[in-house]
Order: structure tokens, then sequence, then C-alpha cells
């Protein structure tokens, strides 16, 4: 278990709790989405619809909400870039969290999944990182396949989680507690609309590009958006997972120095 900082007899300099550290943190891209879309339809609607194919649409893509225009621009990259740098911590937290119980004979195996859970979870980050500051303006080839990547990593990442989550919590017999179930119910309902949605979406870019249809564009795009909102909410169930947990700083020795602890 991660160490008590009350156990260190030192003064407490800062203190957040994971669930509002989470809140925080799915707050920003779910704000920056809404900014950029609704900013974007307001100011900038006959550019930010328009595609190859000449036909008329009512809504924009994401790529072209958050890459095309400023201040979209701005707004997304900086929340995005507020917003991953606790994700990182957050990713190895999580292999702590499913790895501090011990399964039974497989559980190398059950380390090993963790472990794959938090690389997944990293790439994720780093191609959300990729393809925020390549727009498709810029480079459409890279910013694809930082999105490609993006959707590869989010969703082996949400059923893979889902499943060592359920694992780990219902091991050994263990009782799952009712915040364990309200968080695995979560994920596995969250993963099914993600997929379902992007499989959607396939299907949409495809038939737009093969009979340029009016409106076809536009509901690819909402579909992208309920992908975002689905991804974010998944990740959200942190909030469920880490309740009872804190970061806090705190004095060490030397009395300049100061460690961060992540604690019950």
């Amino acid at each position: 278990m991660p160490a008590s900082y009350s156990d260190l007899n030192k003064p407490v300099h800062f203190k957040l709790t994971l669930a509002t550290l989470g809140k925080i943190v799915c707050s920003l891209p779910i704000f920056a989405t809404f900014f950029c879309v609704i900013w974007s339809v307001i100011f900038d609607f006959k550019s930010s619809t328009e595609t190859h194919c000449g036909v008329p649409n009512f809504l924009p893509s994401i790529s072209a909400a958050i890459g095309g225009f400023t201040p979209q621009r701005y707004v997304w990259r900086v929340c995005i870039a507020l917003h991953c740098g606790p994700r990182f911590m957050v990713a190895i937290a999580y292999y702590s969290y499913h790895t501090s119980i011990h399964v039974g004979l497989r559980n190398q195996l059950y380390k090993t999944l963790a472990a794959l859970c938090t690389f997944l979870h990293i790439c994720e980050n780093m191609a959300l990182i990729g393809l925020t500051y390549v727009s498709s303006s810029e480079n459409h080839d890279l910013h694809e396949k930082f999105f490609i990547l993006f959707m590869l990593c989010s969703l082996i990442y949400m059923l893979l989680t889902t499943y060592v989550f359920s694992w780990g919590r219902s091991a050994n017999g263990r009782s799952i507690s009712h915040t364990e179930m309200k968080s695995l119910r979560h994920k596995a309902t969250l993963f099914l609309f993600n997929i379902s949605v992007f499989m959607f979406a396939v299907y949409l870019f495809f038939r737009h590009n093969a009979y340029c249809e009016p409106g076809a564009y536009s509901w690819f795009a909402l579909c992208e958006y309920l992908i975002v909102l689905s991804n974010v909410c998944f990740h959200s169930t942190m909030i469920l997972d880490f309740n009872t947990y804190s970061v806090a700083m705190v004095d060490m020795e030397p009395s300049t120095a100061h460690t961060t602890y992540l604690t019950v």
C-alpha cells in the first residue's frame, strides 16, 4: 500500500484528493471540445463544415474545430497540456492500484496485464498530445496516424482495464464493494458504447467519402464528440477507484527538499 504522510510527522504543504484531481483533469478536455465546436459553429461555420465533397454539413469534425482556427486551437492545446501531465501520474498509480491485490497462481500474468494497461494508457496520452499539436491542416497524414494510434490504444486499454479490474477486485473469493461494482459497471458500459459509436463513425466516414451525401460528415462528427465524451467518462472512473487517496507534498530531509506522496 502507498505510504501515509501522517506517519512521517512532517509538515504538509499541499494536499489534493485524487477524486478532486480527477474531476479537474476530466473537465478540461470536455470544456475544450464543447468550446471549440460551439465557437466554430458560431464564427467559422462555413470553413469548419466544408469538405472535399462540397455538400452542406451542419457540424464540424473535431479535427477541423480544434486545429484549423483561432482561438479554438489555443484553447484546445492549453487544456490538453494541463490535463495530460496528471494523467501520466494516474497511469502509474493504476499499476500500484491493480497490483496491490495478489490473485494467486496466475499473479505474474495479472501483473503483466496491469503493466500493459499502464503502457497503453501512456501511449494513448502521448498519441493525444501528438494529434493535438500536429493539426490536420498542418500535416494531415501524421495527424491521422496519431488519431489511429489514439483510438487503438484507447479501445484496447478500456477493454483490458475492465478485465483486469474485474479479475483483481473479485480474486480469491474477495467480496467486491458497492463502489467497485459501480466502477466496473461504468467501465464495461462506456467501453461498449465507445466501440459501438466508433464502428458507426467508421461506417459514416467511408459512406461520406463514397457517396458525398449531405450531412453524412456531420453525423460522423457527432460520433466523434460521443467518442471523446465516453473516453473521458471512462477515465473519470478513477474518481470512484481512488476515492480514498490523496496527493500530498511534505517536507523531507534536508529541510529544503520536498517529496510528493500518494496516500490513502
